[in-house]
């Protein structure tokens, strides 16, 4: 008690400290955070220390890397796994990790994808954070927590926890997909933003953000390097910008770029373009990242999808990911072939699912981790205010994962989940977003206002 009471004294100094340079607004209260097996058993309980959702960004050390694909030291495969059944239903998977001096300059996330149920993670026997939202893909920041030399980091996926009254689709098996750690530099590259339209001589318009992570407490001035690539790997445009970062900041560096004659991304034609981005500090390169995007318009006009400025005909199917990259091409191959344009995963989806459809030139209806498919109308989560941040944050961190792909046209908030005020808030929340103009869809509203096909 006596080190708790010593801590939250210190922890409101440095708030005050803070406050001081505009950091915080004061008064800061330092509050003990609950055991993971105690929060995840509450519906508003539904993570700690996760990092909020992106792009899943592939860093690299060189030009070469990126081209052969070679990560090197900057994304670490965890394996050797040592799995043990724990009571409660609770699988647990250790692995043991080597930090040395190669890291000292490294931020290290731990990035889980696919995931069946919620997680808890530790290092080194102390737990470091939760998550009760683990369809697609978590992350957690491990840098403070890992010590020098040997560590042992430690995920363990829970089949009792609240928010199973709304994951029907899923079944806890105690699996995961992968589990990386990603070291990535103290000023990085975060996430992509692009938005793509067209003018009236049928150019195209992009508007990039790369969104820039600092996780110095000091300000550094870097230069923002960017290529724009064509299909065919041409170089189409470039340039540069001057970000002085913040403390602790994560800032937007903006470009825009015309180009002529430009392929558009659509389902009959899957044109892809490339951007490459690269970061110099003191005239040293220290990080290359690059994502495909695709040159489209998707938009809601008079109750129905417009791809491109043309009404669309959806033609959908359901489709998840299978056990490898290379069966769930082969389903989702099988799916174009057999004439539809569109897939409804159940649950968001490891990355590489949705960059298999934006090469496929099939179109995703992308789906928040919500249903309630059993549960009975008068006692749905869904119309409990208990659940509203359970409802409206899995939208939210669908969205942010999926809304940078091409193929992504629609966002689909639950299914089987009756209504309520749940899904109205989610609704709400994402016609929020700023300058979206992709349909928002609950396919079971009933006609309601909350769902925009």
């Amino acid at each position: 008690m006596k080190h708790r009471v010593i801590l939250s004294t210190l922890v409101a100094i440095f708030a005050t400290t803070l406050c001081a340079f505009g950091q915080w607004e004061y008064p800061f209260e330092y509050v003990e955070p609950e055991a993971a097996e105690v929060a995840l058993a509450k519906p508003e309980m539904t993570e700690r220390e996760a990092l909020p959702a992106h792009r899943a960004v592939v860093h690299y050390p060189t030009r070469e890397a990126m081209i052969s694909d070679a990560q090197g030291e900057m994304l670490i495969e965890l394996g050797n796994w040592h799995i043990e059944q724990m009571e409660g239903g609770r699988t647990r998977y250790t692995a043991r990790f080597k930090r040395n001096y190669k890291y000292d300059d490294r931020q290290l996330v731990l990035r889980i994808e696919g995931a069946d149920g919620a997680v808890s993670v530790a290092v080194n026997d102390a737990e470091v954070g939760y998550s009760a939202q683990t369809a697609g893909r978590v992350e957690f920041d491990l840098t403070k927590a890992l010590k020098e030399n040997h560590n042992t980091i430690s995920i363990t996926l829970h089949s009792d926890y609240a928010a199973r009254a709304i994951e029907a689709s899923r079944t806890p098996e105690g699996k995961f997909l992968s589990a990386h750690l990603v070291a990535s530099p103290r000023v990085a590259v975060y996430d992509f933003v692009t938005a793509t339209t067209f003018n009236a001589a049928g150019d195209g318009l992009l508007n990039l953000g790369v969104v820039m992570q600092s996780y110095l407490l000091n300000s550094k001035e870097y230069h923002i390097h960017y290529e724009l690539h064509s299909p065919e790997g041409e170089v189409l445009a470039q340039d540069n910008k001057r970000l002085t970062t913040r403390m602790l900041s994560r800032d937007t560096v903006s470009f825009f770029a015309r180009v002529p004659k430009v392929k558009r991304w659509s389902p009959e034609e899957p044109n892809l373009y490339r951007i490459v981005v690269y970061t110099k500090h003191e005239t040293r390169i220290k990080e290359f990242a690059q994502i495909e995007f695709g040159f489209r318009t998707a938009e809601l006009k008079d109750g129905g999808l417009m791809l491109n400025g043309s009404p669309v005909e959806i033609r959908a199917t359901e489709c998840n990911w299978a056990e490898s990259a290379e069966r769930t091409s082969e389903l989702l191959r099988q799916a174009k072939e057999e004439g539809y344009n569109l897939v409804a995963p159940r649950y968001p989806q490891p990355e590489e699912f949705y960059v298999l459809c934006d090469r496929l030139g099939l179109m995703v209806c992308d789906q928040a981790d919500i249903d309630c498919t059993g549960s009975q109308a008068k006692g749905s989560p869904s119309n409990t205010p208990l659940w509203k941040s359970a409802y409206t944050e899995r939208a939210q961190r669908m969205y942010y994962s999926s809304k940078g792909h091409p193929s992504v046209v629609m966002f689909s908030l639950a299914r089987n989940a009756h209504n309520g005020i749940c899904l109205y808030e989610s609704y709400l929340a994402m016609k929020a977003l700023p300058k979206e103009p992709r349909p928002m869809v609950y396919p079971e509203a009933g006609g309601q206002w909350n769902s925009d096909l």
